[in-house]
């Protein structure tokens, strides 16, 4: 995977294919997905349901009443959440760490929370925990072909390199490194219409 990211790095449209993503005109999620306030740490709000949608993806009303406060999942999230540190980058991370976020992953991937698969599961904890948790959805998962349950390890891994974290957030200074490398992938890989043209338009 390091050599995947470091190809889509030296691509001289990898810079703005970024800028497009977070220049608020093009109409993609940008700076808002973790922006959208409050964020509170440890429990699961409206405001992370909304930021989620961003990203394309919708809840159900079963799943909205299930994770919100007061709802069946509520406790069990609250505590899961407690337990994931805030502000521990990816690459410093503990299996600890993970475990704790891949058992919430796994709460909120289960019948219990009906339409909220492994996709937008991820793309919850990444709302919550920034700096540790990467958007790993169909398109990545596909492109980088990662065995079942190690994109998070694997993750890791590629960025103990400290040169391929400095060009990442060369790109993005003040956004988390984890948040720029979804931002690349995804803008490089994505199928969406707003993407391609972005690519088009680079040539």
């Amino acid at each position: 995977m390091g050599e995947v990211i470091d190809d889509l790095l030296k691509d001289p449209k990898t810079p703005k294919l970024v800028a497009a993503f977070y220049h608020p005109a093009n109409g993609f999620a940008g700076d808002t997905f973790l922006a959208l306030a409050p964020n509170e740490p440890n429990v699961i709000t409206i405001p992370d349901l909304l930021a989620v949608t961003l990203l394309e993806v919708r809840f159900w009303p079963t799943a909205v009443r299930t994770i919100l406060p007061g709802g069946e999942l509520d406790d069990k999230i609250q505590q899961h959440l407690a337990a994931i540190p805030l502000g521990v980058p990816l690459w410093e991370a503990t299996d600890v760490h993970l475990a704790w976020a891949e058992s919430l992953w796994k709460l909120l991937n289960t019948k219990q929370v009906p339409g909220v698969g492994k996709s937008i599961a991820g793309k919850l904890l990444a709302r919550k925990r920034p700096d540790l948790i990467p958007i790993v959805d169909n398109v990545i998962a596909k492109k980088l072909n990662c065995a079942s349950m190690t994109y998070w390890t694997t993750y890791r891994e590629v960025l103990t390199c400290e040169e391929r974290r400095q060009r990442l957030s060369a790109l993005r200074p003040g956004t988390s490194t984890v948040r720029v490398l979804d931002t690349v992938m995804w803008m490089h890989w994505s199928n969406g219409k707003q993407a391609k043209n972005i690519r088009d338009h680079l040539g």
